[in-house]
């Protein structure tokens, strides 16, 4: 929108709220600093005290292709897990070589964590196992040291809504998940829209995104706690509901993409395109506008128009705090 077409404001709100009644509450903009901070800290404060100056857990961020977004995701992390303490190293590769260096990283028993900044290959089909080749990767990397939640073992957890796994000690540890759903998450309760006992019973919410990096692990969590989740890809629309075992289970729906909006009290959009928008006139006021991706799937000024709505236009600080917080669970459950 040209600054010349914006109708003026007083001033932009970055606030620490909660969503009151829609039609007094002022819209403003949620800078997801607030929600990362009380994380960071424990973090840092966890490796002060047990690590001292001894060897501190190290994670590696593998760089195996040329988007600028990957780049900066992974300087953010370095930049992050210094100031926490962890030990962080960047390992750029040819895609080619990615398999071989994860399973090296797999067999390195100074590494703790592996991530790999996807995409790499994209939705080019996998060459040895799986949908892509991206999916065969994140299942290359040892359930043992995968930070981002990725590989089947904790994906299969994940849609069975299994929250303990055994380690080979035969001890209970959390399983892990995806670190930009679980992000999302945790903004979701900072903005205190999960119920303390009934977490997100009676709420409708519409992601729009299902890659299998964050869109459908982000509704079959948020299905899991007890929300109803329409699901919206490029050509597709699904409903996740809770089956009899109290799985997200994804089911065929006859409801249109508008309607769905239009019912949503949280809209989570992760489409990776520069010239996508969701409608902002069939959003509801008061609704929370949550967007994963890199690039801004709604207009802001038209978004803020509306009474009492939340946007927040990043997440990566949250998710950067949610894969140290998923490095420190996997090295006490299976590096001690």
């Amino acid at each position: 929108v040209p600054q010349s077409t914006r109708e003026p404001r007083s001033r932009d709100i970055r606030a620490d709220m909660s969503v009151e009644c829609p039609s007094t509450k002022k819209s403003y903009v949620l800078d997801v600093s607030v929600v990362a901070k009380p994380y960071l800290a424990e973090i840092a404060d966890k490796i002060a005290k047990k690590f001292g100056k001894a060897m501190k857990p190290k994670m590696v961020g593998v760089l195996a292709n040329e988007d600028p977004f990957a780049k900066m995701y992974a300087k953010w992390t370095k930049k992050a897990c210094e100031r926490t303490g962890i030990v962080y190293e960047t390992l750029e590769c040819k895609r080619t070589d990615l398999e071989d260096v994860v399973y090296d990283l797999n067999e390195n028993k100074n590494v703790h964590g592996i991530m790999v900044y996807y995409p790499v290959f994209g939705s080019f089909p996998s060459f040895m196992a799986g949908v892509s080749m991206d999916s065969y990767i994140a299942n290359c990397i040892s359930n043992e040291k995968d930070v981002e939640g990725m590989c089947f073992t904790y994906i299969q957890a994940l849609y069975q809504n299994r929250r303990h796994l055994k380690n080979k000690k035969g001890l209970e540890v959390k399983s892990i998940l995806p670190c930009t759903p679980l992000a999302v998450v945790k903004i979701l309760e900072h903005l205190k829209a999960y119920d303390s006992k009934e977490k997100l019973k009676g709420k409708t919410i519409t992601v729009i995104n299902r890659s299998q990096i964050v869109g459908h692990p982000l509704a079959a969590m948020l299905c899991n706690d007890n929300a109803e989740v329409f699901s919206k890809d490029i050509d597709s629309m699904f409903v996740f509901k809770k089956d009899q075992k109290g799985r997200g289970r994804l089911c065929e729906t006859e409801i249109l993409f508008e309607d769905a909006l239009e019912k949503s009290a949280i809209i989570i959009s992760g489409v990776p395109s520069k010239g996508y928008k969701v409608p902002v006139k069939h959003i509801k006021p008061g609704t929370i506008f949550i967007n994963v991706s890199s690039h801004k799937n709604v207009v802001e000024e038209e978004l803020l128009k509306k009474p009492g709505m939340v946007y927040v236009p990043k997440v990566g600080k949250v998710t950067v705090a949610m894969l140290q917080r998923n490095l420190l669970r996997l090295y006490e459950g299976y590096h001690q």
